[in-house]
């Protein structure tokens, strides 16, 4: 089985992503346990209780727009089985150096895909698998967010 990275400040900055956008959105995020769910958070809306959405919260060390934002192909055929089987969508949330930023994954498009990973500061052989790739224009910023 493969080492778990995620730190106790990977854990908060993911709870101060989820309190801020629960305020803003009027939502819940709801936290799941990464090894059954493969993905973060499940999103319920707090006005209309039969909307969800699925989600992953990445940190980002880069300036929105420096590179392509990256995710595992491994957590999008988790997160396409959700999809499928629940019919609810499933969001990317990206945190930056300077802004904050949400993708709503279309498994319709046929994204950017190649055999990259964590290739700056790999931690072991794992980091390095196939990825798809997400442009920053395809993301909506949340300026509301205080990234400091």
């Amino acid at each position: 089985m493969r080492t778990r990275y995620e730190t106790q400040h990977d854990l908060d900055n993911e709870n101060e992503i989820a309190d801020f956008l629960e305020k803003e959105w009027g939502c819940e995020f709801i936290k799941l346990d990464p090894v059954k769910w493969k993905v973060d958070y499940l999103i319920r809306s707090i006005k209309n209780k039969g909307k969800y959405a699925w989600c992953e919260i990445k940190r980002a060390n880069i300036n929105f727009g420096q590179y392509l934002f990256m995710i595992s192909y491994k957590k999008i055929e988790a997160a396409k089985a959700l999809y499928e089987t629940s019919g609810q969508n499933f969001m990317l949330i990206f945190r930056c150096k300077d802004v904050l930023c949400y993708h709503t994954w279309d498994f319709k498009k046929k994204y950017k895909f190649e055999y990259s990973g964590r290739t700056m500061t790999t931690r072991d052989s794992h980091d390095i698998e196939p990825v798809f790739r997400i442009e920053p224009d395809e993301c909506v910023k949340l300026n509301k967010f205080n990234n400091a």
